[in-house]
């Protein structure tokens, strides 16, 4: 087995150098992911908020005439 016992706080480490780097590299690939969610989340609020404006200018225009 890859794992050992922390003394010191009694954490079980896993010392398969290859397995950490795995999972490390899951993790910041779900981190990229999750920002990137993020991102198109935000961006689909702005093009809401840019149609919610253009539509307000539309009926503004619309109305002096």
């Amino acid at each position: 087995m890859h794992y050992v016992k922390d003394l010191n706080n009694f954490a079980i480490l896993n010392t398969n150098k290859a397995v950490v780097k795995e999972h490390e590299k899951k993790m910041a690939d779900l981190k990229r992911i999750k920002s990137t969610e993020n991102e198109i989340n935000s961006l689909k609020s702005e093009v809401s908020e840019i149609k919610s404006m253009l539509s307000q200018i539309l009926k503004a225009v619309g109305s002096e005439k």
